[in-house]
């Protein structure tokens, strides 16, 4: 009859374990490992796009609500590629999403719209010593 009481407690503890297992608050999909991938060689830069592009869908399609930052960086990429509309519709929606972006957001969407492109910095080129 020992066997039932050291069942059961092992099985009381199983549940007890179960219940303590963390829910993840987004869902993020590949996208630090398409970010990671994209980060060491910008060939990466469709399927990085592609990655950012599912995790919207996915979350959009469940009714989950979207990660922090994930519209404002897929309007980012859109605004890379000169689709300027496409690129304030994303910033508009980061902003309504996350209240606490509204500044930033207001600011890329102003710069969009002032038919600014953005460019990647270049290093400054060294100057002859005189």
């Amino acid at each position: 009859m020992s066997r039932l009481p050291r069942a059961a407690a092992a099985a009381v503890c199983a549940l007890l374990a179960g219940g303590c297992v963390q829910q993840r608050l987004y869902a993020w999909g590949d996208y630090d490992a398409a970010m990671y991938r994209y980060a060491r060689d910008e060939a990466e830069k469709p399927a990085f796009q592609d990655a950012l592009l599912r995790v919207i869908e996915t979350n959009e399609t469940a009714g989950k609500r979207m990660p922090p930052g994930i519209y404002a960086e897929y309007g980012y990429q859109l605004l890379e590629q000169n689709r300027v509309e496409d690129a304030v519709s994303f910033f508009d929606k980061e902003k309504r999403t996350w209240a606490e972006s509204t500044a930033f957001m207001d600011t890329m969407i102003a710069y969009a719209r002032g038919g600014r492109q953005l460019k990647k910095p270049t290093a400054p080129q060294p100057t002859e010593a005189k």
